[in-house]
C-alpha cells in the first residue's frame, strides 16, 4: 500500500498535542505531513510564547516529514505583516480553503489516487465532492486509532492531559475544548486508507 499524506487542516491538532506533550505522535505516523503556510505562520508567529517556540522547533527540526505548502492567502498575509498591517484572524482557515480548492493544493495530492488524510479540529471543516482516497480524521479520532494499533497505551490519558494540562509551561488557558468527544471523527476513505505501524 502507498504511504498516506497527512494534511493538517488547522492549528488545533498541533496545539492540542503540544498541550499534552505529544507532538511526537505526528512522527509516529510515519507519513509526509503537509502544513499550509498560513497555519504554520499562525502556529509559530509569537517567539515569546512557549507553545509557538516549541511547535516551530518541532516542525523545523523534522523536515521531512513536514512540508510547508504555499498558498496565495499565506503570501498576502506575510506581505501584510512585513508592512506592519493588520492580519486576518481567520487567515489559516482561508489558506486551507485556498489549498483545498486550488489545482496545486489538495487536488494535486488526491489526483494520483494516493491515500490522503486530513487531520483537523475545527468542527466546520467541509470537503465538497470528497475524493474516494480522502480520509477525514479529528485529533481525538487519531488518538483512538493509535490506541487500537498499539502506538499508545491510552488515548483517554492523552485527551485528559489536553483538556486538563499538568505539564510545565502549560496553563489552564491552554486547555483544549473538543466537540467530537468521546470517540472523535474517523471518516475513512472509500479506498486506500488502511494503516498499521510499519505499513
Amino acid at each position: 500500500m502507498k504511504r498516506c499524506t497527512l494534511v493538517m487542516a488547522d492549528a488545533g491538532p498541533f496545539n492540542s498535542l503540544w498541550v499534552a506533550g505529544r507532538l511526537d505522535l505526528l512522527l509516529a505516523l510515519d507519513m509526509r505531513v503537509v502544513v499550509v503556510d498560513a497555519v504554520y505562520d499562525e502556529l509559530t508567529s509569537d517567539p515569546v510564547y512557549l507553545k509557538d517556540r516549541e511547535v516551530k522547533a518541532f516542525i523545523d527540526n523534522n523536515r521531512p516529514p513536514f512540508l510547508i505548502e504555499p498558498t496565495d492567502i499565506g503570501q498576502m498575509e506575510r506581505e501584510k505583516r512585513a508592512r506592519g498591517g493588520k492580519l486576518k484572524r481567520n487567515a489559516g482557515e482561508l489558506a486551507m480553503v485556498d489549498f483545498m480548492t486550488s489545482d496545486n493544493g489538495l487536488p494535486s495530492y488526491t489526483a494520483a489516487g494516493d491515500p490522503v488524510a486530513i487531520l483537523f479540529e475545527d468542527a466546520g471543516i467541509r470537503v465538497i465532492n470528497k475524493p474516494p482516497n480522502l480520509h477525514l480524521l479529528s485529533t481525538i479520532g487519531m488518538l483512538y486509532g493509535l490506541e487500537r494499533v498499539g502506538i499508545i497505551p491510552s488515548a483517554e490519558d492523552i485527551v485528559r492531559e489536553m483538556t486538563h494540562p499538568t505539564l510545565p509551561g502549560r496553563k489552564l488557558s491552554d486547555a483544549r475544548k473538543f466537540t467530537d468527544l468521546p470517540e472523535g471523527i474517523d471518516d475513512p476513505a472509500a479506498i486506500g486508507s488502511s494503516w498499521t505501524p510499519g505499513s
